[in-house]
């Protein structure tokens, strides 16, 4: 995949999206905080959100790339104003400009021509996690191709099968690979597969088959795990205790005098903070910003269940906290602690109940 390369421009709320959060960048604060405390000239001005709100913005200068599925680019610092354009996983972007509300200014060379605008700083990354590769590889077992190296935010965009040939043109932690590939109508594609089902001449795969599932297992990355949800939440969080980096809730049964109402039947799958499961920027932290824990926090569709939501699952009691781009409808991704426990529980149908 070719990558756009994107630079940040001087010129004219941070929102939910469906995944967990992506890599952390400096933001308004710490910019002016550093050029103060260096005795630089703070160069800011203001502008408008779109809404009618004034932001400011604050001159920076680094590289960085976009970190998200995929990102839109608006005409003003706010979702209220047009979107011009789309960039996704691995775009480069140079930043020279960042908003006091939660975004930056962008130009971006895109296939129909340079286009200017802001984009949202949780979409942003000061690390590329696609890195690059280059071989012709055979697939070792049937799987299916998802848009986005997650299998929680990942779409099914097609399937190779045993003995395809496939080009690898990138790795995300060892654990993913980008691949092209030839759909049925001969016509070339792209997607993520999980790396243990290539083989690969020069190469050790770190996929599924090769998770130390005794463990965690994926590499969590320092976040605050206080959101925009925290607040409304904090009743209903469980008694916690860490392991391994993960947070472990106490499972909470439901009340018999609950006031249920019968939302119907979902499908119930399992996920943990790994890279398998969770993607590259596998922080632990939900779409809602708060920190996910086991016996609590599950994955929704938020248009289907709204976030904050109480809902009982086999007699237990769980928060709608995260969601996720394979999360759809009539389907709920239970947190739990490792990939092993997850796989071992697998995926089942049953009544949902919300508490109201």
């Amino acid at each position: 995949m070719k990558k756009r390369v994107c630079a940040v421009l001087l010129g004219t709320v941070l929102t939910c999206h469906a995944s967990l959060t992506y890599g952390a960048v400096q933001d308004y604060e710490t910019v002016t905080e550093a050029d103060h405390k260096a005795d630089k000239a703070i160069q800011v001005f203001e502008t408008e959100d779109g809404s009618g709100n004034t932001v400011k913005v604050a001159a920076v200068q680094d590289s960085l790339y976009v970190s998200a599925k995929s990102a839109g680019i608006y005409s003003k610092p706010g979702e209220g104003s047009d979107k011009l354009a789309d960039v996704g996983l691995g775009d480069i972007l140079e930043r020279t400009a960042v908003c006091d509300n939660g975004w930056s200014k962008v130009s971006c060379e895109t296939d129909e021509g340079n286009v200017i605008g802001y984009i949202q700083n949780q979409m942003l990354s000061e690390n590329d996690e696609v890195q690059a590769a280059d071989e012709e590889a055979e697939v070792i077992s049937d799987t299916t191709v998802l848009d986005y190296p997650s299998k929680k935010d990942g779409e099914e965009v097609g399937e190779v099968l045993e003995m395809d040939q496939v080009r690898q043109t990138g790795t995300v932690d060892e654990v993913w690979s980008r691949i092209t590939y030839q759909n049925a109508d001969g016509s070339e594609a792209e997607g993520y597969i999980p790396t243990s089902c290539l083989n690969l001449s020069d190469t050790e795969t770190a996929g599924e088959d090769t998770i130390d599932t005794d463990k965690d297992a994926g590499t969590l990355h320092e976040g605050s795990g206080e959101g925009v949800f925290a607040d409304a939440l904090e009743e209903a969080a469980p008694d916690v205790t860490e392991q391994n980096g993960v947070q472990i809730g106490t499972p909470v049964a439901a009340s018999s005098d609950a006031n249920l109402q019968d939302l119907g039947v979902f499908k119930i799958t399992h996920y943990c903070p790994c890279s398998i499961c969770c993607g590259p920027y596998a922080n632990g932290i939900t779409s809602t910003g708060v920190t996910a824990t086991t016996n609590h926090t599950i994955a929704v569709d938020p248009t289907v269940i709204p976030y904050g939501s109480k809902v009982v699952i086999n007699g237990q009691v769980y928060v709608a906290e995260d969601c996720g781009g394979a999360i759809k409808k009539n389907r709920i991704d239970i947190y739990v602690a490792t990939h092993a426990e997850g796989e071992a529980k697998g995926t089942y149908n049953t009544e949902v109940y919300l508490i109201k």
